[in-house]
């Protein structure tokens, strides 16, 4: 049998680096590249440089030597560009294409170099990295795809290094800084490892790559095991169409290459404990990892300057070393309270913030249920908005403690560290601060109540996230402040007593009441040519169609792949179109 890497490519089928552009083209390789050996680099996924109508664009090769129609004179290759995403990352691609309905080009962008890759680099040799001696940690690495649930102050290096012992490992983190973190740990243990997009080529020859979200789409030659930490966490989510997940793409990739797949996190999602086996740590290691956590009402003594500072909370920021102070107010719905008693308006049918639309009604902001302009708690009919922003709080702060508070906001570009010791912003403060011994979420209500069905996993989120921030350190319990105006709401019931897996059994069977993920699948479809495309949306039979609500439409179904598949076959309409499939933030 003819070895197919020796086979010498006279003609390739490509795909454009055009978005807009679905169909594939076949090129002729010329005769100058054939003679002088170049053309024995061409393999699927080569980046090489074609004349497409009047311009020069950059193309994947995606079939060497197809079937060309006789009688057609193909137009040759311009130039090879770069070594590009291995034969299997292609497929991989491919797929991700037909199940967020995207343009494969986008995928395979993903997947290519940042910088030019002549040729495939010489493989280094790497030390040999023994697997941990947990037998927790062991079990996770075998046949079936596993999500280890481990506590927010839980070790996770056990999990990398369990990977790496196994051979060439792909492992996604949430954050540049942690993916700098790994990579260097690993290279003073000898692992020969390299961060996804600066040393891209370190997989192509053979070796560990770490990344974010698109290193998903990373080659690795003899790939061994999978890894994603903090499985839980919204960057590894485009919120970009097509919304693709990466928890999605490395279970596809685990299981065409039957390669070991685990997923760690301290609140595992529905959607990958529906397709994996779960494992856990110790009850007693649970809860005391979520004990960091205090629930305080901010009307308990009456002190409350604004409603959003207590006396107790403004103690707490005085004796801390440096505090982080949390305050969601951008881009989120107002809260109604009553002006009585304090008592937040919220749904009676789905728990849900409700706002006032006209004089005498409240409406709810998620499925719309509608009752009268009446306080549940003391019956008054006059309600008030709770609004103050980021500035204001922060004049508040700045005069309750006689001392400069710094605001943080995605717009911060530098931190004063020195100026102040307390630093007070949106969830952006999280992420910009490496440290602190005490975390306060002022208006936590805002997370809870949220529009988004997404709400309670994503404010679970954010309590991760300072609890490891606080963890640094100090090992002290209770430095994490939640101010709530219902302090008996189930989900801190469930949180205090450590009971993730009781909120995450609630969660799911909530999710399969409502059918979305994983019980169901839905896409929002929006823009110009939404109308135009939701038309023939509607006659295929086996999917349900809702809307229009602000001029997008909600389409259902309880298969992905029927889902796919009738999508797939409507064409695009010559307006802009926006087709999320499965969305973050909905």
């Amino acid at each position: 049998m003819v070895d197919e890497k020796r086979i010498i490519p006279k003609t390739v089928r490509v795909i454009p680096d055009l978005p807009a552009v679905s169909k594939e083209f076949d090129y002729e390789v010329p005769i100058d590249w054939i003679e002088s050996g170049l053309a024995s680099q061409l393999t699927v996924g080569s980046l090489v440089r074609i004349q497409f109508r009047n311009r020069s664009i950059g193309a994947w090769v995606s079939q060497i030597n197809p079937m060309t129609e006789p009688g057609i004179q193909l137009q040759s290759l311009k130039k090879y560009s770069s070594q590009g995403p291995s034969e299997e990352v292609v497929s991989l691609s491919r797929w991700a294409a037909n199940r967020w309905q995207g343009p494969v080009s986008r995928f395979l962008k993903a997947a290519s170099p940042q910088r030019m890759v002549k040729s495939i680099p010489p493989s280094r040799p790497s030390r040999k990295v023994k697997m941990p001696a947990s037998e927790l940690v062991a079990s996770a690495f075998g046949a079936v795809p596993t999500v280890a649930r481990i506590s927010p102050k839980g070790d996770r290096w056990p999990y990398i290094q369990a990977a790496v012992s196994l051979g060439n490992a792909l492992i996604l983190l949430p954050s540049a800084s942690e993916v700098g973190v790994v990579v260097n740990r690993l290279r003073r243990m000898g692992v020969h490892v390299g961060e996804y997009g600066k040393d891209w080529s370190i997989g192509l020859s053979g070796g560990t790559v770490v990344g974010n979200r698109s290193a998903a789409f990373a080659t690795v030659n003899d790939l061994s095991a999978i890894l994603m930490i903090d499985e839980h966490d919204e960057s590894f989510q485009e919120e970009a169409s097509p919304t693709w997940h990466s928890r999605e793409v490395l279970l596809e990739r685990a299981r065409r290459l039957s390669i070991p797949c685990v997923f760690t996190s301290p609140i595992p999602t529905p959607e990958v404990r529906y397709q994996t086996r779960l494992i856990n740590e110790e009850k007693t290691e649970e809860v005391q990892g979520w004990s960091s956590i205090k629930v305080i009402d901010p009307r308990e003594d009456n002190s409350a300057m604004g409603g959003l500072w207590p006396r107790s909370t403004v103690e707490a920021l005085k004796s801390a070393e440096r505090s982080i102070v949390v305050l969601n107010r951008t881009g989120r719905a107002r809260l109604l309270a009553c002006r009585q008693c304090g008592e937040l308006a919220v749904c009676t049918d789905c728990g849900s913030a409700m706002h006032q639309l006209e004089d005498h009604l409240l409406q709810c902001i998620r499925f719309g249920h509608s009752r009268p302009v009446l306080c549940s708690v003391c019956l008054s009919t006059s309600m008030k908005n709770l609004r103050v922003g980021v500035t204001r709080a922060g004049e508040e702060l700045e005069a309750l403690l006689n001392e400069p508070v710094t605001q943080v906001t995605k717009e911060t570009s530098l931190i004063d560290f020195q100026r102040s010791k307390v630093y007070l912003g949106t969830e952006a403060v999280l992420h910009r601060v490496d440290w602190a011994d005490l975390v306060v979420f002022a208006d936590f209500d805002q997370e809870l109540l949220a529009k988004r069905y997404r709400c309670e996993e994503q404010a679970l989120s954010k309590l991760v996230k300072a609890i490891r921030l606080v963890n640094r350190r100090s090992g002290d319990s209770e430095n994490v402040v939640v101010q709530s105006r219902q302090p008996n709401h189930p989900f801190f019931g469930v949180l205090l007593k450590g009971g993730i897996e009781a909120w995450c059994n609630k969660e799911s069977n909530r999710r399969a009441i409502i059918q979305y993920p994983p019980f169901g699948h839905f896409a929002v479809i929006s823009g110009p040519g939404s109308e135009e495309y939701i038309a023939e949306v509607a006659t295929q039979g086996n999917l349900e169609v809702l809307g229009p609500n602000d001029g997008a439409w909600l389409v259902k179904s309880l298969r992905m792949e029927d889902l796919s598949e009738a999508l797939s076959k409507i064409p695009r309409p010559k307006k802009r179109l926006r087709l999320a499939i499965d969305p973050l933030r909905f």
